[in-house]
């Protein structure tokens, strides 16, 4: 099977798989079961490139605008564009949480975590610390790292576009200068954020991390795939 980012290639795909793995074999398939939402209404994606002065990247746009808004895709699939998580009203782009400004520049260009001076200021707890101590210091703790480490600035100018889950999130770069690419955040495990590389260490495009889900997937599902021209 030979594999291209149109609706044709992957719908053949993900019907292939949908009857391979009946079981849920491929990780996240039980959440998407193999299943693309209707495409995007174009009208909605070039109003907000117009309200926040961006153009998203070619591929992604065309995904979203002619294959399907969100559903089948990497670990528990592709968020909808202006959601993240569960799809619930309080994970929308528009409630302020976890995004920040689509218009700001990506602030990173290579990985990126907080100092190990940062690091320092976590709370050192002892066996002789009272429980209302403990508890304060925790909570001064949880407070910096809200307002440092989980600030929205830190994803300014990209848009979540899967959960891995446990926290752990993936960010397509819509403005700077790695826009098109996609991102790791492992901020939930304290690894910051990285770019998720190719197999040659190359930054992935969104292209290279669908097509890559879906090959792999195949292959789990021992579905031959065409690597020729």
């Amino acid at each position: 099977m030979k594999l291209f980012l149109d609706p044709e290639s992957i719908t053949s795909a993900l019907s292939t798989l949908a009857a391979k793995d009946r079981s849920g074999c491929v990780f996240g398939s039980d959440s998407h079961k193999y299943k693309l939402n209707p495409p995007l209404d174009e009208d909605i994606v070039a109003s907000f490139e117009r309200q926040h002065a961006i153009t998203l990247p070619s591929d992604y746009r065309r995904f979203i605008t002619t294959i399907g808004n969100g559903g089948a895709g990497p670990a528990y699939g592709l968020f909808r564009f202006g959601e993240h998580d569960d799809g619930y009203s309080c994970c929308s782009w528009d409630g302020g949480y976890l995004v920040g400004a689509f218009g700001n520049p990506f602030p990173h260009e290579s990985a990126w975590n907080h100092t190990d001076d940062f690091w320092s200021k976590r709370p050192e707890i002892t066996d002789e610390m009272a429980e209302e101590q403990e508890d304060q210091l925790w909570e001064e703790w949880d407070k910096l790292l809200e307002a440092e480490y989980w600030n929205c600035s830190v994803v300014d100018g990209a848009i979540p576009i899967c959960h891995l889950g446990c926290a752990y999130r993936q960010w397509l770069v819509v403005h700077g200068p790695q826009r098109g690419f996609v991102w790791n955040d492992d901020r939930a495990d304290e690894r910051g954020l990285s770019p998720v590389l190719n197999s040659d260490d190359s930054h992935s495009t969104f292209t290279d991390w669908y097509l890559g889900w879906l090959g792999e997937s195949l292959t789990q599902m021992k579905v031959p795939l065409d690597n020729t021209g």
